[in-house]
């Protein structure tokens, strides 16, 4: 099956790559490293998701291999890295790596990586996640605050309030008051029943309605 690895044609590599994470052997997880420079995407995107069916104890090569696919230029490469992280579970210090994507100039890269974080304990990174909160694109900043309100705690009520009454997109804002509704308490509410009566899209009252 290995030497199949290194056969000229990509769906050949693909198919003998699944059939390693299938097979579940922790000896292969070398041999999909080896294929950090595979130029076919297909492979590429079956090389990680393989490895998070492997769930291999989190190493620096494993984790730079999913660091790196979360830079792909494929959407299906980087899901397939923010499903992998998940499965694997890379500790605090491991994912410094995944966290500094957030400083990225492509959206398209925070973007991944705000969605791996949010499968991961991220606690140790709110203060990195708060400071990439204030870019321009909405998708990126609905994801933060998702991440935020899902490992913050209750330490992150202000915040959430602030992006609640503050951010221009409505996405952010609903997700704000979805975030709310769930750590609930006195100032959170009051928070809610302000957008219910204040905010100008349903959507946003809505979830804030829910969240009571």
């Amino acid at each position: 099956m290995l030497e199949l690895l290194r056969d000229e044609a990509p769906e050949v590599r693909r198919v003998a790559v699944e059939s390693l994470g299938k097979i579940g052997d922790p000896r292969a997880v070398d041999s999909i490293l080896s294929l950090k420079h595979e130029p076919a995407a297909i492979v590429r995107e079956a090389s990680v998701l393989a490895m998070g069916r492997l769930k291999p104890t989190a190493t620096e090569g494993v984790v730079a291999l999913l660091t790196q696919a979360l830079e792909d230029p494929v959407e299906s490469v980087r899901q397939a890295a923010v499903v992998a992280i998940g499965e694997i579970e890379p500790g605090t210090r491991l994912l410094q790596p995944v966290v500094g994507l957030l400083r990225s100039s492509d959206a398209t890269i925070r973007k991944a990586a705000v969605q791996a974080l949010l499968q991961v304990d991220a606690s140790q990174s709110i203060p990195a996640l708060v400071a990439a909160a204030g870019g321009s694109d909405a998708e990126v900043r609905q994801g933060i605050v998702a991440a935020v309100g899902e490992w913050g705690g209750s330490a992150v009520s202000p915040w959430l309030r602030e992006r609640l009454a503050e951010d221009p997109a409505p996405g952010v804002r609903a997700e704000a008051a979805y975030r709310l509704g769930i750590l609930s308490g006195p100032d959170a509410r009051a928070a809610l029943e302000s957008t219910i009566v204040k905010d100008p899209d349903s959507g946003v009252r809505r979830w804030a309605k829910r969240g009571i």
